[in-house]
This record gives structure tokens, C-alpha cells and sequence, in this order.
């Protein structure tokens, strides 16, 4: 690296101003062409980007990078995303090579270290016989997931110095059942023992039918017990009357804690399949070892079945944090209201009013026009807009979504924004609006603290095309607006992990079934990202199930991301409120985007039209369940 360094300086004058290839150089790291590589990194010196070359020379040769080298590329590029990249990289190899005096240094500075580095960390301390930094590792035992290979020597000595014993191995192993980790639960096996019970042919067969477990009796043994609560974990899933039925039937035969635990267990599973006795099971169980998702389940089976008191309890055993965000201050505030605790139901309202979630806007709206928010609004002038745009990362985010390095572009963007004041914060985002790149605008906007502007955190970009489709199918253009600032950050070309497209995120099945629904008998896939043909299939699509789902926007956004067959099944056989509707969505990915969907709506209302339709007033009630849509 010292080499290319000085072969740079010699040669600035000949080189400063050609720009480098990324698409070269991206192909050049694939097959580790280094004297490529290493001629790009001479080229580019003086270059926004010089820092990518570099990273990739290093970064291709690891093992034999020498630690002048490593230091100086992390020294002259530090406070950077590429240079936190490296630099997590780059303590692997110092733990590979032992060298923990270097690794505890470089340690140090890392911005977020993840599992693997803090049980490095721990090993270092081993080797140094350092106390804390080993203690700190404990708690990455307690993972209902495999860690890294670097945390197995970690664990070791926290199991020789007794700091975790075989009570802690058994919570492991309860873990890994309880998420279906059956290989990593037999693994853990040899820390209480290799039971009998652990071998892979007898644990595959109570997965495969479950029920025979039951049959193998007593349950004197602890893995035979954890094994029964496993098997009644996996009969829960798909019928858990029978779960219960079997529970109580053996219930007699497990220590207390173990029956609180497996009616915790079979509640938690019970909550989400929207199960009428969900609630009742929980209260039979106890909240030792619940995480703030199963605490929020606990609460959603209460809520479900309007259990209004049981759900109160559970709202306030949360601990301070949990209470005090929107979604609780909200529920908490309107089962007060139902007591008629006004006073203190809008002490709450308030509270959650500080928000502009989805809860925060529905908390205003009870509280009536005295809570508007004040809206201050701040317009960056030209000077702090070239400020912005005079940062050395944005510059490089600039260059990387100039030669469509989106990812490497956003990290870089995202790096920039931290520590920025308001005021900054809306200079980005408007200098990122001139640039078309609205997903950065609308990040920076909706990262501001006091100082707002909600047009920039609501941009509408494709007026002309959006609005006109939305009404030629009868839908509402900030519903539509929601909607796609939802799905894609009016990215034109985003594609999801599972292939939806475009800036509705129309999956292919879905484009095909539309393209034929309009008669578009020649359709091709790529014409899904245009934006015309993305918005016409959309809205169309949109209109259909929004139709089907009884002309209702919380059901038709639930199925436009699930699909409306179990936007359907989500229904009860009850009509149900809306809100409750939402809040026990099964499906986390679902539930946060019907949130954020309804509350961008409201937002785009008040663009569109000055006073928008309130939030209450879309959420209307959810009909009992009626037939299955024939939507794909």
C-alpha cells in the first residue's frame, strides 16, 4: 500500500481529474485483479472517491495486509462508512492473528461493534486475564440464535469460571426450541449432559408428529419436559385448542415454573393466530423471560377481544421505557377514556401527540384542533444548501448515486446526517430533492427534532402521473401517495427480496394478472419499472382490492402488502374496531406499513387538499369476515 501511495503523489498531476470507473473497479474486486485494482487506486488520488479502490486493495488481500498499511487507510479516511467497514474487517484479522494489544486499540474506536467483534473482545480479555470486558459477553449467551465461532471459546471460560452454569444452558436450549432451532438445541445438549433424549432422529420425530410425545411418560427429566413443551409449541401452531387440551392434561407432572412457561408459550402463539383465548392463557402463564415483542402480544390478546382491564394491567407492567411510547400512551389513554378518566386520558393523548406516528395523529385528533402541531417550518437558504453539499460524504454520496452505487450512496448519505443540526438536516434534504434523490430528502427531513418541513418529508414527486391514475380509479391520491412513499421512497427502480418492482412494488404474478385484467396481451415483465405502466397496474390494482375488502383502506393497504386472502382471514368473525384491527396484525412487516401508510395519507391529505379527511374517519369499522377475495 506504501507503494501505490507514493506512486499517487508522483503522478496527481497526470491524474486528478479522470474519474474512476466504479463498474471497473467493482469487477476487478470480484476476481481479485489487484494490479487493476492497484492502478485504479493510483488514478484516483485527488478523486471524491479515491477512498473505494483503496478499501478494495486491502480488502482483497486481508491475511497479508501489513498494520502500518491498515492504519494508515483508516487514519487518513476515518469518520467514514467505508473506514467503519473496514476498520470491523479488519479487527477479524487482528483476532485471527492474536494481536490483541492493536485489536483492543482499534476495538475502541468501532462505531457499532457486532456479536462476533465483542466476543473477540472477550477473547482478548482471556488472554489478558481482564475481568469486565469478558463479563460483558454473558449476555450473548442467552440467543435463540447460533453465534460465531469467535464466541465459543467465550463461553467456555464463562462456564469454568461459573459465571453461566446448567440452569443458563437449559434457558438456551428453551430458547432455541421455542424458535423452532431444533439443531442448535441438540448442539447445546452437550452443556447439560448429551441427554438421550437430544439425538437428532428422536427430536426430528417429534417435529415431524409432535403428538407422540405425549405418550412417553413420565416427564421426570428435564430435556423430556422441554421436549414436551417443544412439541406443544409445534401442535399450538396449527391447532391450539388441542395445545391446551394436552397442557392441562400433563400440567400436574411439570415444576411450577415450567407450567407458567409452556402457558406462556402456547398464549404467545395463541395471540398471534388472533385466538379468542389467547388472553386467558397468558394469565395462566407469567412474564419471566418475555422480550417487549411477547410483552406487546400479551397486550394485543387483551386488546383483540376487548379485554379492557387486562390490557390496562399489562400496559402498566411494562417497564417505563415501553409505557412511554406512542402505541402504549395511546391504548393506555383511550381504556382511561372508557372509564371515564378524561383528565388523565389527555394528560396521555398529549403525551403521545409529540409524535407524528400513526398513534401520535390519532392522539390529536381526540384531543380536537387545540393539539395542531405548530408546523414550524424552516427554509434553507442557498448558502447552507452549499454548505451541505460541500461535506466530504455527501460529496461521495453524490459521486456513488451518480454511477448508481445505491447502496454504497446511501450508506454514505446516512453517515453525513449524523450529529446534524435541524437546520442542516432540511439543507440536505433539500439538496437532495434538487437531485431527485427522494429517498435521502425524505430521510433527512423526517430525522429533524424541532425545526420541520413536511413537504420535504412528503414530497410529491410525479404529480402529473400519480394523481390523474389515482383518479381514474376512484381512489384517493394521498392514499395512493401513502402508499408509494411506503413501498419504494418514489425509487422508480426499486426492487424488493422477493421481486416486486417499481415504485408500487408490483410483484410479477401481480403484473401479469393486471397487464390481462386490461388487456395488455403483449405485456413484458420490463415494462413493470416504467413509470406510467408502474402506476396505471398499480392503481388498478389498488381500486380492485380496495373493492373487494369491502371499500374499506385499512383492510385494502393490509392486503395490498400481505395479499387480501389473509388481509381477509385477519378479520374477525365479529365486526371489530379498526384500530384493534391493526394493532393485531400477525405479521410485523404488515402491521408497521398499514401504520405508516394511514398516517403518510393524512399527511398527503393536508398537502392535497389543506384540511385533510381525519385519520379516525378512514379507520372505519372492520365487517365480520365475509368470503375470500379471487385477488392473486
Amino acid at each position: 500500500m506504501k507503494k501505490i501511495l507514493l506512486i499517487t503523489s508522483l503522478s496527481l498531476s497526470a491524474s486528478a481529474h479522470a474519474r474512476l470507473d466504479l463498474s471497473s473497479l467493482r469487477e476487478a474486486a470480484r476476481s481479485r485483479d489487484l494490479p487493476s485494482i492497484a492502478k485504479m487506486a493510483d488514478a484516483s488520488n485527488g478523486e471524491t472517491l479515491e477512498m473505494y479502490p483503496r478499501y478494495y486493495w486491502l480488502s482483497s488481500q486481508l491475511t497479508t495486509v501489513n498494520e502500518n498499511d491498515a492504519q494508515s487507510f483508516l487514519k487518513n479516511y476515518d469518520n467514514s462508512p467505508l473506514a467503519e467497514r473496514f476498520r470491523s474487517e479488519w479487527l477479524k484479522e487482528l483476532g485471527r492473528r492474536k494481536s490483541w494489544a492493536s485489536f483492543n486499540t482499534e476495538y475502541a474506536k468501532s462505531d457499532n461493534p457486532n456479536n462476533e467483534l465483542q466476543c473477540l473482545r472477550a477473547q482478548s480479555a482471556i488472554a489478558n486475564r481482564e475481568t469486565a470486558p469478558l463479563l460483558a459477553a454473558k449476555p450473548l449467551w442467552f440467543s435463540a440464535k447460533p453465534q460465531s465461532e469467535a464466541c465459543n471459546p467465550v463461553f467456555d471460560a464463562l462456564f469454568d469460571n461459573e459465571e453461566l452454569n446448567q440452569a443458563d444452558a437449559w434457558a438456551r436450549i428453551r430458547l432455541a426450541f421455542a424458535d423452532n432451532r431444533t439443531d442448535l438445541a441438540r448442539q447445546l445438549g452437550g452443556r447439560v449432559g448429551n441427554p438421550g433424549e437430544f439425538t437428532a432422529k428422536n427430536i426430528s420425530a417429534i417435529t415431524a408428529n409432535p403428538d407422540n410425545q405425549f405418550s412417553r411418560q413420565p416427564l421426570s427429566a428435564q430435556a423430556g419436559r422441554e421436549l414436551a413443551i417443544y412439541a406443544l409449541g409445534r401442535i399450538a401452531r396449527s391447532n391450539p385448542d388441542r395445545a391446551a387440551s394436552l397442557l392441562s392434561g400433563i400440567e400436574k407432572q411439570l415444576p411450577a415454573a415450567d407450567q407458567r412457561y409452556a402457558w406462556q408459550q402456547l398464549g404467545l402463539i395463541a395471540a398471534k393466530k388472533q385466538h379468542e383465548r389467547a388472553s386467558t392463557w397468558l394469565s395462566k402463564g407469567d412474564s419471566e423471560g418475555m422480550d417487549s415483542e411477547d410483552r406487546a402480544w400479551s397486550i394485543r390478546a387483551a386488546l383483540r377481544f376487548s379485554d379492557w382491564g387486562t390490557a390496562l394491567a399489562r400496559i402498566e407492567a411494562l417497564p417505563g421505557q415501553e409505557q412511554q411510547t406512542s402505541t402504549w400512551l395511546y391504548w393506555k389513554a383511550r381504556i382511561l377514556k372508557g372509564q371515564n378518566k378524561t383528565i388523565e386520558a389527555n394528560q396521555l393523548w398529549a403525551a403521545a401527540a409529540e409524535n407524528y406516528d400513526f398513534y401520535g395523529l390519532l392522539a390529536r385528533e381526540e384531543l380536537g384542533p387545540s393539539m395542531e402541531p405548530a408546523n414550524i417550518r424552516y427554509k434553507p437558504n442557498d448558502i447552507e444548501i452549499k454548505q451541505i453539499r460541500a461535506m466530504p460524504g455527501v460529496q461521495r454520496a453524490l459521486a456513488l448515486i451518480d454511477q448508481d452505487w445505491r447502496i454504497e450512496a446511501i450508506r454514505e448519505w446516512n453517515w453525513a446526517m449524523k450529529g446534524l443540526t435541524d437546520q442542516q438536516l432540511l439543507a440536505a434534504a433539500e439538496l437532495a430533492r434538487k437531485q431527485n434523490w427522494h429517498d435521502r430528502s425524505i430521510y433527512s427531513a423526517e430525522r429533524t427534532r424541532q425545526l420541520h418541513d413536511f413537504s420535504l418529508r412528503y414530497p410529491t414527486p410525479y404529480l402529473d402521473l400519480i394523481e390523474p391514475a389515482a383518479k381514474n380509479e376512484g381512489v384517493d391520491p394521498a392514499w395512493v401517495y401513502g402508499l408509494i412513499r411506503q413501498e419504494s421512497r418514489f425509487i422508480s427502480v426499486a426492487r424488493s427480496g422477493v421481486g416486486a418492482s417499481g415504485l408500487m412494488q408490483l410483484m410479477p404474478a401481480t403484473a401479469k394478472w393486471v397487464a390481462g385484467k386490461l388487456g395488455r396481451k403483449n405485456f413484458n415483465q420490463s415494462e413493470v419499472n416504467d413509470l406510467t405502466t408502474n402506476i396505471s397496474f398499480g392503481t388498478f390494482y389498488l381500486r380492485y382490492i380496495w373493492e373487494r375488502l369491502d371499500d374499506n383502506q385499512i383492510l385494502a393497504t393490509a392486503g395490498y402488502n400481505a395479499g387480501p386472502g389473509r388481509a381477509r382471514a385477519w378479520q374477525s368473525g365479529q365486526a371489530l374496531d379498526g384500530v384493534v384491527y391493526i394493532e393485531t396484525i400477525p405479521f410485523n412487516e404488515t402491521r408497521d406499513y398499514v401504520k405508516k401508510v394511514m398516517a403518510n395519507a393524512i399527511h398527503y391529505s393536508h398537502a392535497f387538499e389543506g384540511q385533510g379527511l381525519p385519520l379516525k374517519q378512514r379507520i372505519a369499522k372492520i365487517a365480520g369476515r365475509g368470503q375470500a377475495v379471487d385477488a392473486p
